[in-house]
């Protein structure tokens, strides 16, 4: 019985994987060309039944979860040491610690969200947010990252015009996605996100900081 059950696991392990393979790049490109559309869609979907959300693409978070492997796992093929001592010298520390520092975005825009819609805040209501932030964090941090590993390769001003364009990209998302919502104008909503953004950046320089100094 128990054999059976580590086989039915296996075969749901396998599946699962292969949706990724086929999902994830479809995800990808919509996140890109129709962002504040995916983020309705994540909004739509989690009002399904938990067995029925997303099926036609990636979980929100597993989707953000995945591209910063993937730019992981870019960097030990083409074997860039983007960080070599210290606590990041660990794999499985410098992967942890991406996912904390690109999801403290999604979760600053959202908090900032609620805050402006003068919602109340818990485990319910943040997460609609949370999950439309992380469709657009994901190519957020993969543009970032790209933007590193240029820079590790000693081609700075090309690694920070990568990074400076992705981020023009997501604070103008941002800008549409707080104008959207909030029914303000573009500029009152581009201010909500630069705050939101800026908090994240500041935290997650000072997370670095402190993680770093381990």
């Amino acid at each position: 019985m128990d054999f059976m059950k580590i086989i039915k696991s296996l075969e749901q392990l396998l599946y699962e994987l292969m949706v990724w393979i086929v999902f994830y790049p479809l995800t990808l490109w919509r996140s890109i060309v129709h962002p504040l559309r995916l983020m309705d869609y994540a909004d739509e979907e989690l009002a399904d039944a938990e067995e029925d959300r997303y099926s036609d693409s990636l979980s929100p978070p597993i989707f953000l979860a995945i591209s910063l492997g993937l730019i992981h796992i870019f960097e030990l093929a083409q074997g860039l040491n983007v960080v070599s001592d210290g606590v990041f010298a660990d794999d499985r520390n410098l992967i942890a610690f991406r996912l904390v520092f690109f999801a403290l975005f999604p979760l600053m825009l959202s908090l900032r969200m609620l805050r402006a819609q003068g919602r109340s805040l818990d485990r319910n209501t943040l997460r609609l947010p949370f999950y439309a932030q992380c469709f657009v964090a994901a190519p957020f941090a993969l543009g970032w990252d790209v933007g590193i590993l240029f820079i590790a390769a000693e081609q700075r001003v090309v690694g920070l015009f990568v990074m400076a364009a992705v981020s023009a990209w997501y604070l103008w998302v941002q800008s549409a996605w707080f104008a959207r919502m909030l029914g303000v104008g573009r500029a009152r909503g581009g201010l909500h996100a630069l705050r939101g953004f800026g908090l994240a950046l500041v935290l997650g320089s000072l997370l670095s900081l402190a993680v770093a100094g381990l």
